[in-house]
C-alpha cells in the first residue's frame, strides 16, 4: 500500500522514513524487508502478513528471514521507538488515502 515508501507524503512520516532508510542502508537491505524483520523480532507476532502483489514485491519481503538472523534488537528497538504510530492517527490518515 506504499505506508513504508517514499509514495507516503505525510508530513509526520518524514522522520520516519529517514530512520527506516538510515538502517536499511546501513544494513544493506531494502526498508520493506527491515520493517518486516522488525515484526517478526517481536514475541507478541503470531503471523506477519507482507502485502506483496507481486512476484518482485514477495521476493524482497522474503529477504526479512535474512535481515532478522542479523538484526540487533537494540536497532529494533529503536525503530519501533521511532516508528510507532498511535492507533486512531493511523486509521484517520488510512482513511484519507486514495487506493490505486
Amino acid at each position: 500500500n506504499g505506508r513504508l515508501t517514499s509514495r507516503n507524503s505525510s508530513p509526520t512520516f518524514a522522520p520516519k522514513l529517514a530512520a527506516l532508510q538510515a538502517a536499511s542502508e546501513k544494513l544493506g537491505t531494502t526498508v520493506d524487508a527491515l520493517a518486516l524483520a522488525c515484526v517478526l523480532a517481536q514475541p507478541f507476532q503470531a503471523m506477519v502478513l507482507s502485502g506483496a502483489s507481486n512476484t518482485e514485491q514477495l521476493l524482497s519481503n522474503t529477504a526479512a528471514l535474512e535481515v532478522l538472523e542479523r538484526l540487533d534488537l537494540e536497532v529494533v528497538k529503536d525503530l519501533m521507538a521511532v516508528c510507532i504510530t498511535d492507533p486512531e492517527e493511523y486509521w484517520k490518515e488510512r482513511s484519507a488515502l486514495s487506493w490505486n
